[in-house]
């Protein structure tokens, strides 16, 4: 059973960044679709402000661990901020936030039956990513650390990835994308290339599907829209 805050959900919506309760209800629907969270216990890694944390909180989740390591690059104060939000909610009981790095965990710490990968997978290895799609050793070094993450997950467990593929449009003729400017597109892969090393890994594909557009919804989940403008896939895998 999910828990009924008294913090309208707008308000909710508004801590974390997002223009509208509607915004912040189609983007976590859309993430968690088909996945059962009410007795869950769900893993966010690179939580930022945590409002996926949050929502699963909400939404029945058991226990919900949100890590980040705000000490390497990470906007200061977003944990404190996470935390508050915690408290302010009355999820003390559910949502505990870490300062923490994917191999600061133990076996221990889990299982979780839901991980949360959001605008995260590139960061875990930022040299080797850059090559994955061509290094063997880049692979390996990826295999290492899914390995790890397979070891905190209940068998039949599922993994959610979300980011931004290396191909785009604008990329491609030689210019800036006006609408996500800062993103450096060789720092990405597309989904095939995360597929094949989670498929490695101990993982099988449950779905690829190409992220909602807030207001276009199912008109833009296909690649030619995300070409032309996000490029942001949503794929998710299950622990064998």
């Amino acid at each position: 059973m999910g828990v009924t805050p008294s913090t309208p959900l707008d308000k909710i919506a508004q801590n974390f960044g997002y223009r509208s309760a509607d915004r912040y209800r189609k983007r976590c629907s859309f993430l968690f679709e088909g996945l059962k969270l009410d007795g869950a216990r769900v893993l966010d890694i690179g939580c930022g402000k945590g409002s996926f944390a949050v929502w699963a909180g909400l939404h029945g989740a058991s226990h919900v661990l949100g890590i980040e390591p705000e000490h390497d690059g990470s906007t200061e104060g977003t944990l404190a901020h996470f935390q508050k939000t915690i408290d302010d909610l009355n999820l003390g009981n559910v949502i505990d936030a870490r300062a923490s790095f994917l191999e600061g965990l133990k076996p221990s710490d889990g299982p979780f039956d839901v991980v949360v990968l959001f605008n995260v997978i590139n960061h875990l290895d930022e040299e080797a990513v850059v090559s994955l799609h061509v290094s063997e050793q880049a692979v390996a070094s990826y295999r290492e650390i899914l390995h790890q993450l397979r070891g905190l997950i209940a068998d039949g467990g599922c993994v959610i990835v979300a980011d931004c593929g290396r191909r785009n449009f604008w990329n491609d003729i030689g210019l800036r994308n006006p609408l996500v400017p800062s993103i450096e597109w060789s720092k990405h892969q597309q989904p095939e290339v995360w597929t094949s090393v989670f498929q490695d890994s101990g993982f099988m594909l449950r779905d690829l599907r190409w992220s909602s557009i807030y207001p276009l919804g199912i008109l833009s989940r296909n690649w030619p829209i995300h070409y032309l403008t996000l490029s942001h896939f949503t794929l998710r895998f299950d622990a064998i």
